[in-house]
């Protein structure tokens, strides 16, 4: 059965920790920018739903972070575990918001009239009227130029646009493997197991679980809701989990 890679270390040189730290940090100062946005508002400057709505999601980010970042180093289950799921939801929204403006400007530059190949087409499809008939021909060698040169730079765009979005796909599995290592540690602190190294019974042993040490109140409720999905993942009782803890924790 498929697995999800987990990461032991951040880049191969720093603990998970670490790398949890840093790429929130580095997360904060990308949604940032969104404040920026909202402030724009106020100039005059009249951007389009689809930007509003992308500036409103990253205050928001922005104030999640910021309740949330103070909680890596005190290892608190329930922060970090919504800190994984954030970055792994904003990571999903950032690629919707990407593949929407690609659209937008494909829309804008190969199917406007104004755009690049509207231009090119309007003198040619009508070139057999008496008003052209003085219009210098074609120059077809700029025009492939200009093809090639339209087509190398979107490949460029693509493969940066494919490089990002694996990075954030990697570094979305090393917050899951932080707030992971945090899970089953406090599952081992309430539930030691045997001696084969298991770890509780994955549902039972959940530290969300009603009458659990944090299956009170909302936060709960909220942590079974984020555990019931990838259970497997984030509770998993097998032996190979505990050494994969104990390493994580060596680091």
């Amino acid at each position: 059965r498929l697995r999800l890679p987990r990461p032991k270390t951040f880049l191969g040189l720093l603990s998970l920790q670490t790398g949890t730290e840093l790429l929130s940090l580095l997360l904060v100062f990308n949604k940032a920018t969104g404040i920026y946005g909202v402030l724009t508002l106020f100039t005059g400057f009249v951007p389009s739903a689809l930007q509003v709505s992308l500036y409103i999601l990253e205050v928001l980010m922005v104030a999640l972070l910021a309740y949330l970042i103070p909680h890596i180093r005190q290892q608190s289950p329930f922060h970090n575990l919504a800190l994984a799921w954030l970055y792994v939801v904003d990571s999903a929204v950032n690629a919707a918001y990407t593949a929407a403006f690609a659209a937008i400007w494909f829309l804008a530059n190969f199917h406007d009239a104004e755009g690049p190949a509207g231009v090119d087409a309007g003198p040619t499809a009508k070139r057999d009227e008496p008003e052209f008939d003085d219009v210098a021909p074609l120059d077809t060698g700029s025009v492939a130029a200009a093809a090639v040169s339209s087509v190398n730079d979107s490949v460029a765009s693509m493969v940066l646009v494919i490089g990002f979005t694996l990075m954030r796909i990697y570094f979305s599995l090393v917050i899951m493997a932080y707030a992971r290592t945090i899970l089953r540690r406090c599952m081992r602190a309430n539930d030691p197991g045997d001696e084969s190294g298991e770890v509780g019974k994955g549902r039972e042993n959940s530290p969300f679980a009603e009458g659990a040490t944090l299956g009170d109140g909302v936060k709960g409720k909220l942590g079974r809701i984020m555990v019931s999905v990838g259970r497997g993942y984030w509770l998993g009782s097998r032996m190979e989990d505990e050494e994969w803890v104990n390493d994580t924790g060596s680091k």
